[in-house]
């Protein structure tokens, strides 16, 4: 049981002001709550910013070869060269200007493509009699291809099947600028180790020394294979040209059950620094191969679905699918804190978790975390002036229910394929015939190695953003960035995503993000849809700006008019039904965002919305109880503006539309009314949004302070001067700085000029009970005592409360709760 008596900070009055209208007097401790940081609307303009070369056979609907360009990764060349490489999935990775106009980054790219000059050519199929596997080459016009025989690098490399088969990503070394060293992930057909179709083929590069060239031993899981994903190092030695020259290390190669969710990306920690324990350590995501959602049985030999069957990879340490993995690509860097690689190639630090080979015998100790279905693009969040605070994110795709975010941890385990966003997963006989429901208890996993259990059981964890499969998201999570640009302020060090097949655009505030890390599965961020904007460029007449609610619309008039044959879109999906728009997002140097798409082959950036400007800013309203307020605004924009006006209630976190009531007026208009406002609305922010030509604008909040204090006590302790100033008069003013507020002072007798802290009323404890005495001179205020176990909710059930000569007595039975605070309450009538 509290017995101290602890005056109310400030923040404390204003934030529960809503459960208790008036100033409160904390015994105990008088806590603050949240202040209620509000989501700003906000429209996102995109803008064509490239047009990728045809890669895809223009010609048909169907199949990878319908996308117009299978763009997917876009990322700037560090060291401030000015350049920005993309990969496409079908082979090329290319080198363009970040300078110029969206037509003169389209012409680069197109010569490259219509040349067979481009960066690297990962495609090497030269014998290749499948069409699927053939280099569409783009005629001169960029208008059409031609199907080709492939000359590119590898014999073995694969396109033709699967949403992330052929060249998937890369990444830059973070000291590419000074060692021009980058990352590449390609898929390739599955090949016994030694099979020299493994080795590149560099007649096209006769800049890349191969001499030294050797494949690794593929890395297996369980069960039967049918693709193998490449990580491959280079080394350019001159990267300000166009053409690479220098060497290759192939580093490591994963076998995967099946043609979906390989090796989908590669990150460093963007805060590490030369000589620090995250300098040149790389993290890998893993995808399971489609593994988890098989239970096919008998992969281990044991007839019937068993712990060593491919369903359980995912979760099994000696397994690399369904992770997230951890190595140091260069050999010399660590070597006091690290071992070998079992293939010689890589390093791998000595704090991954499960490098203990007599804690956990036969786990790879490249394994960082567990758990994973399609873990296929990470994303780091680096708080401002804390880089030690940075965090990694990786978003996942989900199986039939549900998509996630998830912070990475180290050594946790993310539940699949036995657990699905917050709900468990059964998968009874395949990906068509699973069920999610409530969660065990106890819920924990247990950890696999070889088919057996080890250790512990662990608690998963949980995602902090979900979204179901519906029409409102979609059927599979985009890859997302914490904005940190300056072209759109509304947006800064929120987290932006996307769903790949409706192409709908989200945001979350991260501080939301993290909150929501807290252990509980049924704590997620809210996801706030962030509405679109976009000017065709290719529409007549020009119809200028509109809006859109997704990028669906939008990447299906850029497919129309680059001739696709398709009646919408190719591919397609649950949700999206007939068509996808297949998008990703990508994040430059300063921190702006842009959208790629592989069904028009199109990048597009996206900008600031020419939003309306106010010319005129509500202002701060100070009056007393009974009386009117008016707040006003006004703004101009490229069309007349509309107005709605919002609240924001002390204690909340979210801003609220008006609705015309008995209280408020004009809530649609410039001027908002509020007629005799009772005292419960004192203290709440109001702001305007002016719209023009579909993009919002808001104005700065301003406060109702509405004043209960009578005029006579007003008059004998200040001036008309002070009077008139809130911020000496107001009822939660504090003049004297005692702590106690102006509220509290009139309600109890005090001096507001004299510290009265001495005069706190004190608790009395007899027997069972706890009492406090206070004196309530004013008719016109109510008091109260209030009791909380939690310091969250309050009540006034228990407390009896008694009045004598002036006084009050609150009385609470300490018997009845093992903790307990009392507060006293002053407030107006």
């Amino acid at each position: 049981m509290t017995v101290s008596l602890t005056p109310p900070r400030l923040d404390a009055l204003r934030a529960t002001r809503r459960a208790v209208p008036g100033a409160l007097f904390a015994i105990g401790v008088a806590v603050s709550l949240p202040s209620g940081a509000a989501v700003d609307p906000v429209v996102a303009q995109v803008e064509d910013w490239a047009m990728m070369p045809f890669s895809g056979d223009v010609s048909t609907a169907s199949g990878n070869p319908g996308y117009m360009a299978r763009v997917n990764f876009l990322r700037e060349e560090p060291g401030g060269s000015g350049r920005m490489w993309v990969c496409d999935l079908n082979g090329n990775l290319h080198i363009f200007s970040l300078g110029g106009t969206a037509a003169t980054r389209s012409a680069q790219l197109l010569d490259q493509a219509h040349q067979r000059t481009a960066y690297l050519d990962f495609n090497g199929q030269a014998a290749t009699t499948n069409n699927s596997e053939k280099t569409n080459v783009p005629d001169a016009g960029g208008t059409s291809t031609t199907r080709q025989a492939p000359d590119g690098l590898f014999p073995l490399f694969t396109k033709r099947q699967g949403f992330a088969n052929g060249l998937v990503t890369f990444e830059f070394d973070p000291g590419y600028p000074a060692n021009g060293r980058f990352y590449t992930v390609h898929i390739e057909a599955v090949s016994p180790d030694g099979d020299p179709g493994r080795l590149p083929v560099t007649t096209k590069f006769p800049g890349f020394n191969a001499a030294g060239y050797a494949s690794t031993p593929v890395v297996n899981p369980a069960g039967s294979t049918t693709r193998q994903a490449v990580l491959i190092e280079w080394t350019d030695t001159n990267t300000a040209n166009l053409t690479f020259e220098g060497t290759a290390r192939e580093l490591l190669r994963i076998g995967y059950n099946s043609h979906i969710h390989p090796l989908g990306d590669l990150t460093f920690d963007p805060t590490a620094q030369p000589g620090s324990a995250e300098w040149g350590v790389m993290y890998l995501a893993s995808g399971d191969g489609a593994a988890g959602e098989s239970n096919a049985t008998g992969d281990d030999g044991i007839g019937g679905l068993t712990a060593g069957d491919r369903h359980f990879s995912p979760q099994r340490l000696d397994s690399l699918v369904g992770k997230i993995l951890r190595i140091i690509p260069d050999l010399s860097l660590h070597p006091e804190t690290s071992t070998l690689s079992a293939n010689g190639r890589y390093r791998i630090p000595g704090n991954n978790p499960f490098t203990d080979q007599d804690e956990f015998p036969g786990a790879r100790p490249e394994v960082w975390t567990v758990g994973h279905r399609n873990p296929h693009r990470f994303a780091w969040q680096v708080p401002a002036g804390q880089p030690s605070a940075r965090r990694l994110m990786v978003e996942e795709i989900g199986l039939n229910t549900w998509e996630e975010v998830n912070i990475i941890t180290r050594g946790a385990n993310y539940g699949y394929a036995d657990r699905e966003g917050p709900q468990k997963l059964t998968i009874s006989t395949s990906s068509s015939n699973q069920t999610v429901g409530p969660l065990p208890v106890p819920d924990t996993l247990p950890l696999r190695i070889n088919g057996g259990l080890t250790g512990d059981p662990v608690a998963p964890v949980y995602p902090v953003v979900t979204y179901p499969h519906s029409a409102a998201y979609g059927d599979a999570i985009s890859s997302g960035f914490i904005y940190t640009g300056s072209a759109i302020p509304a947006l800064q060090e929120k987290y932006v995503f996307g769903d790949i097949t409706t192409g709908r655009l989200f945001f979350c505030e991260f501080e939301k993000m993290l909150a929501a890390n807290d252990g509980d599965p049924s704590t997620t961020a809210a996801i706030h849809v962030l509405p679109l904007r976009w000017d065709d460029p290719h529409d007549a007449p020009d119809a200028g700006p509109q809006g859109y609610s997704r990028m669906f619309e939008i990447v299906e008039a850029g497919y129309d008019f680059r001739g696709g044959v398709d009646s919408d879109l190719p591919g397609g999906a649950s949700i999206s039904g007939s068509g996808r728009a297949d998008i990703r997002l990508a994040i430059d140097s300063a921190g702006e965002l842009y959208v790629t798409s592989k069904s028009d082959g199109m990048i597009r950036k996206i900008v600031a919305a020419p939003a309306p400007q106010f010319t005129s800013q509500p202002a701060d309203v100070f009056a007393p109880l009974g009386s009117d307020a008016d707040f006003h605004a006004a703004a101009v924009g490229n069309a007349a503006c509309t107005y709605r006006w919002q609240r924001l209630t002390a204690g909340a976190d979210q801003w609220e539309d008006l609705a015309d009531n008995a209280v408020f007026s004009g809530s649609s208009t410039g001027d908002l009314h509020l007629d005799n406002p009772g005292y419960e609305v004192s203290g709440d922010r109001f702001r305007c949004v002016a719209t023009s030509d579909e993009v919002p604008a808001v104005s700065s909040a301003a406060s109702l302070e509405l004043r209960s204090l009578s005029s006579t006590w007003l008059n004998n302790n200040f001036s008309a001067a002070q009077r008139a100033d809130y911020s000496i008069s107001g009822d939660l003013a504090d003049p004297d700085h005692d702590r106690l507020v102006n509220l509290v002072e009139y309600g109890f007798g005090f001096d507001p000029w004299s510290d009265s802290s001495s005069s706190i009323p004190s608790l009395v404890r007899s027997g069972g009970n706890v009492s406090v005495t206070f004196p309530a001179p004013r008719s016109s205020l109510n008091y109260a005592v209030e009791v909380s176990g939690d310091l969250d909710e309050w009540t006034t059930d228990g407390v009896s409360l008694s009045g004598s000569g002036g006084n009050k007595t609150g009385t609470y039975p300490i018997s009845s709760a093992s903790a307990a605070y009392l507060r006293i309450a002053v407030t107006p009538k």
